[in-house]
């Protein structure tokens, strides 16, 4: 089952959610019958794009919401394609608006926010991007966040909080993990005062989801929670964590290296699980990296040492 173009933009698959509205106005527009000097994408119609309406206009703004969105910069080639592609709409559109949708659509936002390198997600502490896939089949990136809460009903109700035995395992690896290289910690919390939260409105898309493949980066944002190390915004981590620490391979890893190479152009190293099977094509400016348990993700995530990298993908 595929996605509605509206639930690509909820999840925060902006670049597919581009890709598509700009292909279905490829199909053609034409002058609109209710209002003679406009145009309007009448393929639009034929699918769920949560628009107002199906005018030039219509179809401009959701664009503009979407790229301001967009978490991190893009590379130089496909802001060339979406430049061009949007161009030729903002032609189309009423000519009133054309200078307005030059400026904050081509100038401010392709031009100057997503050309900028520094805009980038910032490290934060206790929280790792994650990559997960909705019914086996379409994946997206999402933030996961680990915090210390002494009232758990603090959470909103929207909040998609991690099953009791990924978190509650999580946990207990990364104490005795702490326990055993002796850091000076004295008090430990309690798993119960440890609450993981996805990004808000994510609920109904990550129950679908398998969410044993978050074991390893529950263990991570939990462990820089305590310790108070930020995890850099650049990175994002998939893998489960069986019973004695060890990775555990993530599925449908090549769909979700697809959606890191379409949509987070920010992003420089991604995390997976000795022995993942990686069978497309990665650029050099993305590093796909192996690690065998916690500790060594551990390492990696906090810039300890280097650990193995995959050369032939």
């Amino acid at each position: 089952m595929d996605l509605t173009p509206k639930l690509h933009l909820e999840i925060g698959n902006y670049i597919k959610y581009l890709d598509d509205i700009l292909n279905k106005c490829d199909k053609g527009i034409e002058y609109c019958k209710i209002c003679p000097n406009e145009f309007v994408c009448s393929e639009l119609e034929k699918d769920d794009f949560g628009l107002h309406g199906t005018t030039v206009s219509d179809v401009l703004t959701a664009i503009q919401y979407a790229l301001n969105k967009i978490p991190g910069y893009l590379n130089p080639e496909k802001r060339k394609e979406l430049k061009d592609r949007i161009k030729s709409y903002i032609n189309e559109a009423p000519l009133p608006e054309r200078g307005i949708w030059e400026d904050s659509l081509l100038d401010i936002l392709i031009d100057d926010k997503l050309a900028n390198p520094t805009y980038k997600p910032k490290p934060k502490i206790g929280e790792v991007r994650t990559l997960l896939t909705y019914n086996s089949k379409i994946s997206f990136s999402a933030c996961l966040r680990c915090e210390f809460l002494e009232d758990a009903t603090s959470l909103q109700d929207s909040t998609a909080i991690l099953p009791k035995n990924i978190s509650s395992h999580s946990i207990k690896l990364v104490n005795q993990f702490i326990q055993s290289k002796h850091i000076n910690k004295t008090t430990l919390p309690t798993t119960t005062q440890i609450k993981y939260r996805f990004e808000e409105d994510m609920t109904k898309m990550v129950s679908s989801c398998n969410i044993q493949n978050t074991g390893l980066p529950a263990a991570l944002c939990y462990y820089a929670m305590i310790m108070k190390q930020p995890i850099p915004g650049t990175i994002a981590v998939t893998g489960g964590l069986g019973e004695d620490g060890g990775a555990i391979p993530s599925e449908s890893l090549d769909n979700k290296i697809e959606v890191v190479l379409r949509e987070l152009h920010f992003i420089d190293k991604i995390i997976v699980a000795k022995g993942s099977s990686v069978n497309i094509f990665v650029p050099n400016y993305v590093s796909i990296i192996e690690v065998g348990n916690f500790k060594q993700a551990v390492d990696i995530v906090l810039n300890r040492n280097t650990v193995d990298q995959r050369e032939d993908v």
